[in-house]
């Protein structure tokens, strides 16, 4: 059978091209190896500037397409893929069956036009729609124009389904995982998980059509080493596509599929585990065998989906440092202990203070997340937990609350009424779900000051240099010979100097003439003026150097202040 597997585009304010390479597909096509395959990565390679939806105007105030100041938010709308015209033209005419990711249910609206281009542009073909939307709404995905949908993993089910379809007499009813219509009734299989991960052959990375993924001008590749998360967050929906059960591969399987992407020249390796590192001696295995195998620090791992920090210690971050790891990414979602307790987080803020003082001695880029607008937060505790980070050796990456259906947060947003009518805004970069206690401005503004206080650490680290722009009547002028990040330097110190002296946020806008100009940004004064008035200390993140806010100012205002 001739095969097609296809990574959709999407359309958003930004996307993570270091996390886009289709894994799923990948090992789809490992358990396919023996039909005629192709992939197209409709994502790959394209980046081209659109008009935002007017579903998503309530935000254009926050994303200034000319904002050249390092605290400016998203700026244009882009379609990270392919047009649907250059789709046309790609889409094998002689192909059987697409197999399609449909991943995010915001982004879902690509993966319906790719539905009906297929189907005008070859008719015979049949569609299967796999991934987490396809696992929460099969219904709609069928309604939608695709033949089958297959919930939750999909190796096993694929292959039962395409030896199903080269029978005479088919039958579905034996595929597991599978939803499909018999006699125009929708009918659901019952939802399999493979025990035995090391049953499964390894991601096919010499696929026609594929391109050579890097990241950092490396050879790149995604690993999954464990499936499925038994901690439930209230907000978070994977276990419906991967299980509640923890599934963990054998180091031995792990370390020989790197080593034979070893051999292709891959030498830079993400884990995309949902639960990574939640057995400590199978970790240290891993860590250990990845050591033996290919020597110290002669890779580069991350983990950029995350890694359960349950299980870390100093032994086993200093064991990660030798396999290569080199950045850490954590997740705090909130530093407080009810918040902690009532979304089921598996660790709490002291854990976490004592991790992030062992890997910062260890070297480590860290990097940890906190939500911005979970429902039950106010702005104010958001600040509070903002300004507890400010404190510590990390850079800050602010998450935007979005809506992932089939939580059981979503239900409880649902069951009030306030989920949007388009599921365009069910996105981060909207923020879909506005209250009293944080509203849009409010998160943005909170978004916009966590960019402002990792501009402060990278001072902190860098040095205050004197070379900085000045501010003449709405106008920032930087000097002539400043380029590239050292006018981003310049641009950044003097809008804190003005942001300082005045507690008036600004933008900047470039004219005709080549001058700044600058633009008040819409915020919510109120949270600034805390931030202001509010006791805190800035870290470093690679330095050890923490400065108090009162020495912060004096630094940035002191004219022809050199560091």
């Amino acid at each position: 059978m001739k095969i097609c597997l296809i990574q959709p585009p999407i359309e958003d304010f930004y996307t993570t091209p270091a996390r886009n390479l289709p894994l799923g597909l990948l090992s789809l096509a490992a358990m396919l190896k023996d039909h005629q395959l192709q992939i197209l990565d409709l994502r790959h390679g394209r980046q081209t500037k659109i008009p935002p939806p007017a579903e998503l105007q309530e935000v254009f105030p926050f994303y200034r397409p000319d904002d050249t100041s390092p605290f400016g938010l998203y700026k244009n709308f882009y379609r990270f893929g392919h047009a649907n015209d250059e789709i046309r033209a790609t889409l094998p005419r002689d192909c059987e069956l697409f197999l399609i990711a449909a991943l995010c249910t915001t982004y879902a609206n690509t993966v319906y036009e790719l539905i009906d281009l297929i189907k005008r542009c070859v008719p015979h073909a049949r569609i299967v729609i796999g991934g987490a939307h396809a696992t929460i709404l099969p219904d709609e995905v069928l309604n939608a124009g695709a033949d089958f949908v297959i919930r939750g993993e999909g190796e096993f089910a694929t292959k039962a389904l395409v030896t199903e379809l080269e029978k005479a007499v088919p039958n579905f009813r034996i595929v597991p995982n599978l939803v499909w219509r018999e006699n125009g009734t929708i009918r659901s299989n019952r939802v399999e998980f493979i025990d035995d991960l090391d049953a499964l052959p390894f991601p096919n990375y010499s696929l026609t059509g594929l391109p050579a993924y890097e990241l950092n001008a490396q050879r790149h590749a995604m690993l999954i080493a464990s499936r499925g998360c038994p901690y439930h967050c209230t907000f978070c929906g994977v276990w419906q596509t991967m299980g509640a059960r923890n599934r963990r591969r054998s180091v031995e399987n792990i370390l020989i599929e790197m080593t034979q992407l070893y051999q292709m020249g891959i030498r830079s390796f993400d884990f995309e585990d949902d639960h990574f590192g939640g057995e400590r001696d199978w970790l240290i295995e891993l860590l250990d065998g990845i050591v033996a195998r290919f020597g110290a620090g002669q890779l580069t791992i991350s983990a950029m989906n995350g890694i359960t920090a349950s299980n870390l210690d100093e032994t086993i971050l200093r064991k990660m440092r030798l396999a290569g790891f080199q950045s850490l990414n954590l997740s705090l979602v909130t530093p407080s202990i009810e918040r902690q307790r009532e979304l089921r987080r598996p660790f709490g803020t002291d854990m976490m203070i004592e991790l992030i003082n062992h890997a910062h001695r260890l070297g480590f880029d860290i990097t940890t997340y906190l939500i911005i607008g979970l429902p039950g937060d106010t702005a104010e505790d958001i600040l509070h937990a903002i300004l507890f980070l400010c404190g510590l050796p990390v850079l800050i990456g602010p998450s935007l609350f979005y809506l992932v259906p089939g939580t059981e947060l979503f239900d409880e947003i649902a069951a009030k009424g306030q989920t949007p009518a388009s599921r365009l805004r069910y996105r981060a970069t909207f923020f879909p779900v506005e209250s009293a206690e944080c509203d849009r401005t409010a998160a943005m503004t909170l978004f916009r000051l966590c960019r402002l206080i990792n501009f402060l650490k990278e001072l902190i680290d860098r040095g205050f240099d004197s070379d900085s722009g000045e501010i003449y009547n709405d106008h920032l002028i930087i000097p002539g010979q400043c380029r590239g990040r050292a006018a981003r330097r310049a641009i950044g110190i003097a809008l804190l100097r003005h942001f300082f002296r005045t507690s008036q946020l600004c933008g900047t806008r470039r004219n005709a003439n080549g001058e700044y100009l600058l633009v008040p940004e819409k915020v919510n004064q109120k949270l600034l003026d805390e931030f202001l008035t509010s006791d805190w200390i800035v870290s470093g993140i690679h330095s050890d150097v923490r400065l108090k806010k009162a020495e912060i100012i004096r630094r940035l205002i002191t004219t022809n202040y050199t560091n």
